[in-house]
């Protein structure tokens, strides 16, 4: 290595761990868990590149005032790669975001194909400090296609400075919220956070209650959008009904008035519960 200060630490792996010798694995686990600390990260790999040369053995035999042939050779070097150049997102002041970074960007880290309905990009401080950035799906996710609380599915990916702790902790977001997908990134939970210490934290109990908050005030702004408010109520309208059972945040009375129903006098329109109850005959 060429660095002659610093501290370099020697792991050593047990024999049928040969698989974290392959620099493709140690690249996906860092990619995984370290994409967006806030200090490089290098890996020693090997390049291959591929360049234009000179054909000797074509030369031999090439006509007078024959423009001289070349061929394509391999390069093999080794040098210093960095995997965490991109800036988290939800970092970047929301003005300096547009539509199509928050497409790609939900794309690439949930291997979603659809575009969001919407997203919701915001910082709270105050009781607490975090970051987050929320989307709508513009499809069902595929794992709530035939179970629309299968215990797979991975809504929310939970950071803490920056580090990636865990997508599966269910006390993060209500089940009726399953089909949000989005990051959280939190100053305030310790690096080694697990499952108990979750449970116990009143930290998370806020921050849930804030991403309850915004979900919702998201659903309020596709309601004013009656086209994108009914793909948004065909797929996840379930969700919110079932919100109205179990919400212990005194969000109930908000979910009904976002809950849509047919008449026998909406013709092809859905229409509001208080509308429905207008129309009742006395």
């Amino acid at each position: 290595f060429p660095y002659e200060s610093g501290t370099r630490i020697i792991l050593t792996l047990k024999d049928d761990c040969d698989d974290y010798l392959d620099d493709f694995k140690l690249k996906e686990l860092l990619r995984k868990y370290s994409e967006f600390v806030n200090f490089p990260i290098e890996i020693w790999a090997q390049k291959t590149s591929y360049e234009q040369v000179p054909d000797e053995a074509a030369a031999e035999s090439a006509q007078p005032g024959e423009p001289p042939k070349t061929k394509t050779v391999a390069k093999t070097s080794e040098e210093f790669e960095i995997l965490n150049e991109q800036k988290p997102i939800w970092l970047r002041n929301p003005k300096e975001v547009n539509g199509s970074d928050y497409t790609e960007f939900y794309k690439s880290t949930f291997r979603a194909f659809d575009e969001p309905l919407t997203s919701a990009h915001f910082a709270v401080e105050g009781q607490v400090e975090f970051k987050s950035l929320l989307y709508v799906p513009g499809s069902v996710p595929f794992e709530l296609m035939n179970n629309m609380f299968d215990n797979s599915a991975r809504g929310i990916r939970l950071y803490v400075k920056r580090v990636f702790i865990n997508d599966k902790f269910e006390d993060l977001m209500p089940r009726w919220l399953l089909f949000i997908r989005g990051v959280v990134d939190s100053d305030d939970l310790p690096l080694n956070v697990g499952r108990e210490i979750l449970q116990k934290s009143n930290v998370l109990r806020l921050i849930r209650r804030r991403l309850v908050r915004r979900s919702i005030d998201m659903f309020k702004e596709l309601a004013q959008d009656e086209a994108k408010y009914k793909r948004f109520w065909d797929m996840f309208g379930k969700y919110l009904k079932i919100g109205i059972i179990e919400d212990d945040m005194n969000n109930k009375e908000e979910l009904a008035k976002l809950c849509r129903f047919w008449s026998s006098t909406s013709g092809d329109k859905l229409m509001t519960l208080e509308s429905y109850v207008s129309n009742m005959n006395e």
